[in-house]
């Protein structure tokens, strides 16, 4: 089996989780009036009519010519013109001229610069080495930053609020099939509590790996895990290998 190996000291990673969270309408009438001629009707006046009589002697009576009558008779009769009713259209509806509200304009946005992440520089810094293998036992801050990244770390990590975890950062110029971590769980007087053994997941040539050491054992005071063993392993995974395995100590 091809494998290499490289011993690291103590890792002590304990943590304490915390969960927070609107027209009117107006119509104009036009009214109309129609416009009517009122005709004046002029009476003729007859004009009268003259008799005249000549006495004769009594024996001769002449009788007088009727005289003509003169009758004219005058009749005016009044034109009335007709005007057509003007029925006076409205133009246009008149609607309430509602002032729109000025939208607020949204504010620009600031522009963000996107950093790509630096690639990590190889070979890593402050990793012990040994046969092409590289590993490290991250501090706190490093370990927060890169939990924060990943988020199967952040889920992986709520264990550790009850159980004694540690961590480890590895990598290999070649990469590795699969990763094995050997471990200690110690108490806080230095007493081993029990041994871990933990498998991961590949790796890519020159990729730093961050493994967490989950063990089972409950967190009563300063209890940490040392004794760091990381293999690198070429070979394909046994199947059926658990990816932890802890067997405690008896006393």
């Amino acid at each position: 089996m091809a494998r290499t190996g490289i011993n690291l000291g103590n890792s002590q990673f304990q943590v304490g989780a915390r969960l927070k969270k609107s027209a009117l309408v107006l119509a104009l009438c036009l009214t109309f009036s129609a416009t009517s001629a009122d005709a004046a009707t002029k009476k003729p006046t007859p004009t009268p009519t003259t008799k005249a009589s000549v006495k004769a002697s009594p024996k001769a009576t002449v009788k007088p010519k009727p005289t003509t009558k003169a009758t004219s008779k005058v009749t005016s009769k009044p034109t009335v013109k007709a005007t057509a009713p003007t029925t006076a259209k409205p133009t246009a509806s008149a609607q309430p001229t509602v002032s729109a509200k000025p939208k607020p304009k949204p504010k620009p946005r600031k522009k963000i610069r996107l950093t790509p992440s630096p690639k990590p520089k190889w070979p890593p810094v402050d990793f012990e080495f040994e046969s092409g293998i590289y590993a490290k036992v991250p501090t706190s801050k490093e370990l927060v930053s890169v939990i924060s990244a990943k988020t199967n770390l952040a889920s992986q990590v709520k264990a550790c609020s009850e159980f004694v975890c540690g961590a480890v950062q590895v990598a290999a110029e070649t990469g590795c099939v699969w990763w094995e971590v050997n471990s200690q769980v110690l108490s806080k007087e230095g007493v081993i509590l029990g041994d871990l053994r933990t498998i991961s997941t590949p790796s890519a040539v020159k990729e730093i790996k961050t493994i967490l050491l989950i063990s089972p054992e409950p967190i009563e005071t300063l209890e940490y895990i040392s004794n760091i063993e990381v293999i690198c392993h070429q070979d394909p995974r046994p199947e059926g290998a658990s990816a932890a395995t802890y067997t405690k100590v008896v006393e």
